[in-house]
């Protein structure tokens, strides 16, 4: 069995290099081939259909141990069900990995906070069984992961998420005005933000407070775009 699967390959691999070669001997033997339309040919053509099902097979099989194994590891595990989540895009998830526009240094980091094997008191907790406090060194109320220190923690909340807020605002910012044409630089650090843009039909607030006829917490959204009405005459 292990020579017929061999052979299958040999062959398999000799068929596709005749046909992807482009030399004028390989020209020749190609042309012959498509000529005679021999049994070796054929055989060539079955069996290079049978070997990419069986590969594919093979793959499939791989990636779905991999994944089980995955998803059944108690710390690396955690991502994989967070996206089994409601209202989780995975496909927005990794399209800063997919587009290849940040360094490897970020992308390696980003991969690690997902994984959660940076080294915080968690971790070194749970994980490297050290005999330490768990809680965080900043709040001292809530276990030291790494989805506490991104959107969970009291007092990053004050400083630090707030400007991560406003960067992105931001940028949301630039491109709207981008696309009203109101805004003309071509780079976004050397955008100086305005508080009021104006188009003919379109007026864009940036971190301007909201009044309201009941209390509302968020009472300063970072971008409101407003449409004008047309008045009638």
């Amino acid at each position: 069995m292990q020579l017929e699967v061999a052979h299958a390959v040999e062959i398999t691999k000799l068929f596709e290099y005749v046909n992807r070669k482009e030399d004028t001997l390989i020209h020749l033997v190609r042309k012959h081939q498509h000529n005679t339309n021999s049994a070796v040919l054929q055989m060539a053509r079955c069996l290079k259909t049978e070997v990419q099902k069986e590969t594919r097979k093979v793959k499939d099989s791989i990636a779905d141990k991999s994944k089980g194994r995955w998803h059944g590891k108690r710390m690396h595990g955690q991502l994989p069900h967070k996206f089994n989540e409601k209202l989780v895009d995975i496909e927005q998830s990794y399209c800063c990995l997919k587009s290849g526009d940040i360094k490897g240094e970020t992308e390696s980091t980003f991969v690690a906070a997902q994984d959660q094997p940076i080294s915080k008191n968690y971790f070194k907790k749970i994980i490297l069984k050290e005999e330490i406090e768990g809680k965080s060194l900043l709040c001292k109320q809530h276990e030291e992961t790494i989805d506490h220190l991104t959107s969970g923690c009291p007092i990053l909340a004050k400083n630090e998420y707030l400007m991560r807020h406003d960067k992105v605002c931001t940028h949301l910012h630039y491109l709207i005005c981008k696309v009203l044409g109101t805004e003309n630089t071509h780079k976004l650090y050397t955008c100086i933000t305005k508080s009021v843009c104006e188009d003919r039909n379109v007026t864009v607030l940036w971190n301007q407070v909201v009044h309201t006829d009941r209390d509302v917490t968020a009472y300063k959204p970072g971008v409101i775009k407003k449409k004008m009405r047309k008045h009638a005459h």
